[in-house]
């Protein structure tokens, strides 16, 4: 079995935000999103405290919670007040609304000034890994201008129920429902994350359980309409089924409250099957290295078997979570060999700390948190089982107790990681219970 080698990837994710490779100049107008993907895995390893710079003496790590909060509300975009030409009424009752609020990625070109640049402007994902990474950084989202990006959400869906993922703070009209830009389901999702995070705490919630920014009927028919032949969703209707737009629809529909009533409709009769079957088959064993104990091409002693992202594709350890993850919503995660998947992701750990993309790659940011990500959720405990001392595992009480305080302080340590990944206040109650009922059978 391989060992987790927490240390080492504490040290990987601290040091990738001081300083990064000048291989990740091209991602720069992304650089929140790498931001994101170090805190939240530094969240998944237990080293974010409450105070606000945070040491771990026993892994020398040391962070500056505010400089990073600074840094990101610095990338807060001003957003424009338009008139609408419409008679149509906002929640407020105004008949004004906000254009281009949100986040942009860095600040690549400098500090957001209202009309100053026509590419200076807030992006849906980017908004997304903001607000996730304040919520993980433990700031009250104070700061956060809610009415501005949830006006800008509302004028971003188009009439088929996706979103457009840019908002120009210069544009020269509010309609975006003739727009070519990209609309798919990753638009999708950061936009019912948006709006789920903010809405859920807004002084305007009881008013948008009425009348929501996003039109959910609208929103989940599009998502429908991505569903292949085999049961996977596209990125658009009609395109091949994938491990990524796969989660990222179930996620949403999991986020709007319909995945339970959309799985049992009559119209849908069947999908959920075809859609377990397809995320199931996408794990396989890896080859064995040694011929002399293959059988039929494939080790079964060494029991490690990733997942890829869509059929005739080699394995991927981000899709551990997309495909996982999928299956973990859909309450299907145990049709996965748990300790085969572990194994496989373990095996593209780096000496250096951080995961790779395959066995034997560099370890990068995305592979990384993906990774990350999927251990913390799996539930298998294999990522806490590497830190028991051997001495401990003899001891079958001593070991379950053990355990079950490291998945108690896991949940809490991993709140708001929950939130980060879209599905915060369910996955966060699953847990709890999970909990609770380890500690009624101790």
């Amino acid at each position: 079995m391989k060992k987790f080698e927490r240390l080492r990837h504490i040290r990987y994710f601290t040091t990738s935000l001081a300083n990064l490779p000048k291989q990740y100049s091209s991602a720069d107008t992304n650089r929140l999103t790498l931001v994101h993907f170090a805190v939240q895995s530094l969240d998944i390893l237990g080293v974010l405290p409450d105070q606000n710079v945070c040491g771990d003496a026993e892994s020398e790590v040391y962070l500056n919670r505010d400089e990073i909060i600074e840094w990101i509300y610095g990338l807060q975009t001003v957003p424009t007040l338009k008139i609408q030409a419409t008679a149509e009424m906002n929640i407020d009752g105004s008949s004004s609304r906000y254009v281009g609020g949100g986040f942009k990625g860095s600040n690549y070109l400098g500090h957001c000034n209202e009309g100053s640049n026509s590419y200076d402007h807030s992006h849906l994902a980017m908004t997304y890994v903001a607000l996730c990474t304040l919520i993980s950084l433990g700031d009250d989202l104070s700061r956060i201008n809610r009415t501005a990006i949830l006006d800008t959400l509302k004028g971003l869906q188009k009439e088929d129920g996706s979103f457009v993922a840019v908002s120009p703070n210069n544009t020269n009209g509010l309609d975006v429902k003739e727009s070519d830009d990209d609309c798919d389901l990753r638009f999708i999702y950061t936009a019912i994350c948006i709006w789920y995070i903010l809405a859920e705490d807004s002084p305007m919630n009881s008013a948008s359980a009425s009348m929501p920014c996003i039109d959910i009927e609208a929103a989940t028919n599009y998502i429908l309409s991505c569903i292949t032949f085999e049961g996977s969703l596209g990125l658009t209707p009609g395109r091949e089924g994938h491990g990524g737009s796969t989660f990222c629809g179930i996620a949403s529909l999991h986020i709007m409250g319909v995945l339970d009533a959309v799985m049992e409709s009559s119209e849908r009769r069947g999908w959920k099957d075809d859609l377990i079957r397809w995320c199931v088959m996408r794990q396989y064993s890896l080859p064995n290295e040694n011929e002399n104990v293959m059988n039929n091409g494939f080790n079964e002693s060494d029991n490690a078997a990733g997942i890829q992202g869509r059929p005739n594709k080699l394995e991927d350890t981000c899709y551990s979570y997309w495909i996982g993850g999928t299956l973990h919503l859909l309450g299907a995660s145990h049709l996965l060999d748990g300790w085969a998947l572990r194994e496989y992701v373990l095996k593209c750990q780096s000496p250096y700390g951080g995961f790779g993309k395959v066995v034997g790659a560099m370890p990068d940011l995305l592979h990384s948190f993906y990774s990350m990500a999927w251990l913390a959720i799996s539930e298998e405990g294999g990522c806490c089982k590497s830190e028991i001392d051997d001495a401990v595992e003899e001891n079958t009480a001593k070991y379950e107790c053990d355990v079950l305080a490291q998945v108690s302080d896991s949940v809490r340590q991993l709140s708001r990681l929950d939130c980060a990944l879209g599905v915060c206040a369910k996955r966060k109650v699953s847990l709890k219970n999970a909990v609770d009922s380890l500690r009624t059978d101790q």
